[in-house]
């Protein structure tokens, strides 16, 4: 029985996990992990999980309606050469400014689907590099932010 797991491939599900010191994501500190793919072909959601303080998205003193979004860009590069980049933009809060999610331990929660039923056909290494795409230096109040590639079982 040992044997028989030890051999079994099984898929992690995790990308990224990046907890952000002092609530803050610079503009230009892009975030890069590799995924390892060990099964192919592979049907996958693409999932960004995120947490925010009330701070977030900054410490201005104005409102504006780039405030309501998280605005980010994701990078894929599989292990064939092919890249592939597409910009995000979420709704964290609503037209009053007030979150879309409930307050836990000081946070707001968010689960947002990025890609759904991405193929990932080889095995390999896959490159997921996310970048900050909020105009304004720093993008203050995110505590963490995750990236997982969820399998559909077939």
């Amino acid at each position: 029985m040992l044997g028989f797991v030890s051999c079994s491939k099984e898929q992690n599900a995790d990308v990224l996990s990046r907890e952000f010191e002092g609530e803050i994501w610079h503009r230009f500190d892009i975030l890069t992990a590799s995924y390892n793919v060990v099964k192919a072909p592979m049907t996958a959601d693409v999932v960004l999980d995120v947490e925010v303080s009330d701070v977030y998205p900054n410490s201005y003193q104005y409102q504006d309606e780039e405030n309501n979004f998280l605005s980010i860009a994701m990078t894929i590069s599989g292990p064939d050469g092919s890249r592939r980049t597409r910009e995000y933009h979420y709704r964290l809060r609503d037209d009053e400014g007030n979150f879309k999610s409930e307050k836990v331990d000081g946070y707001y929660h968010y689960s947002l689907p990025m890609i759904n039923e991405m193929s990932f056909n080889e095995r390999g290494e896959y490159v997921f590099k996310i970048e900050n795409k909020y105009s304004k230096e720093p993008l203050c109040g995110i505590k963490s932010l995750k990236i997982n590639c969820l399998e559909i079982k077939k």
